[in-house]
């Protein structure tokens, strides 16, 4: 796609490095001003991972020590994604990649439940198994995925009801951006002292910008609960795929 002819005006970015590196010189002045935004930019990340590593490390590093990913391995990368934005205050970030935890957990006790047994590298018959079932599941969206959770039991009623309105404010409200689904049901998570009803003010709350900035103090207030709600799930597909192997 790099080289795509749509997007006419994907060029008209203006980059202040490129455009004095392009210059056959580069004045002092310019040199001076890179010098300066260069090492605000470094102060500013120095700041972010020396509280991250002096402060949060300490309430986060938990999750490094409670992942149990005796079937589902693979997610075992993410889930350290998850934790690391946790630590340098990337919220939203944190709750995005979850949410990719999520989804992928559900596919994967899907897989393993179709299968019925444990992937062994050295059985042809088994790897087709496992190939042919990621094809059934991979594509599907995460609430059919849901459904046939509930179908093969893995999920109770109760749980794929749970998860299905979990998943409109956090999977469906985070992948697209859905404000509404996110802060439905919260109070005011910025604080503004309205004094007088105001019907302007209340106008400009409902202004996308105002609406981003709850969503940011939404993910500061959550996101760790996300990651921890996630783990827990997970846990319970696979004690519960690992049933379906006891049989």
């Amino acid at each position: 796609m790099e080289n795509s002819n749509n997007w006419k005006y994907k060029d008209l970015n203006f980059n202040l490095l490129e455009n004095y590196e392009s210059d056959s010189i580069i004045s002092e002045e310019k040199s001076e001003l890179l010098k300066v935004i260069d090492e605000s930019k470094k102060i500013e990340l120095r700041e972010i991972f020396d509280k991250g590593l002096n402060i949060n490390y300490d309430r986060f590093r938990k999750y490094f020590y409670e992942v149990n990913l005796f079937m589902f391995k693979e997610l075992e990368s993410n889930i350290f994604e998850s934790i690391n934005c946790l630590i340098i205050g990337a919220n939203i970030a944190s709750i995005t990649n979850t949410n990719l935890i999520l989804e992928r957990a559900l596919k994967l006790a899907l897989i393993q439940y179709e299968v019925g047994e444990l992937c062994d590298y050295s059985d042809e018959k088994i790897l087709t198994k496992y190939i042919e079932a990621d094809k059934q599941y991979s594509g599907k969206n995460m609430e059919r995925n849901i459904q046939r959770c509930k179908k093969y039991k893995i999920l109770n009623d109760h749980e794929a009801k749970e998860l299905s309105d979990y998943k409109l404010k956090f999977r469906d409200g985070f992948s697209h951006f859905t404000p509404k689904n996110i802060l439905k049901g919260e109070n005011n998570l910025t604080f503004i002292s309205l004094g007088a009803k105001n019907p302007e003010l209340d106008k400009s709350l409902k202004m996308p910008n105002f609406q981003s900035a709850e969503v940011r103090q939404f993910a500061i207030n959550n996101a760790e609960n996300h990651l921890k709600y996630v783990l827990g799930i997970i846990n319970h597909l696979q004690h519960k795929i690992l049933e379906r192997f006891r049989k």
